[in-house]
């Protein structure tokens, strides 16, 4: 299943759509997608959870593989919608101190002022 991404065009945010697992078998490619974003010189970057039920250590690798650098270039990576099995992993990991996450989309977007 492919990762889609969209833009809000309010506060020029990328929105990028995990899937449901982020592992082993999809990481690659959803580093890709954000390395393609960050390529295009967008920096401001929401990942919805929403739909995501699982991450592994290379789904969380993935997550934080650019946070340097779109925090050097005025922008985050934000998570969006996490489920409470997630934010346990972020908290876990200590990866809770690095990623700021927020109960909806929209007040991940928003937070971008």
């Amino acid at each position: 299943m492919p990762i889609i991404t969209n833009k809000d065009s309010n506060k020029d945010v990328i929105i990028i759509n995990a899937p449901e697992r982020l592992d082993i078998l999809n990481a690659e490619e959803f580093r890709n997608v954000l390395n393609d974003i960050i390529n295009k010189q967008e920096f401001k970057i929401v990942v919805n959870l929403e739909k995501t039920k699982y991450i592994d250590s290379t789904g969380l690798g993935a997550l934080v593989s650019r946070i340097a650098l779109t925090r050097s270039n005025k922008g985050d990576i934000r998570l969006a919608a996490p489920k409470r099995n997630i934010i346990d992993l972020l908290e876990l990991t200590h990866l809770i101190k690095i990623l700021k996450y927020y109960e909806t989309i929209e007040l991940a977007v928003n937070s971008f002022d």
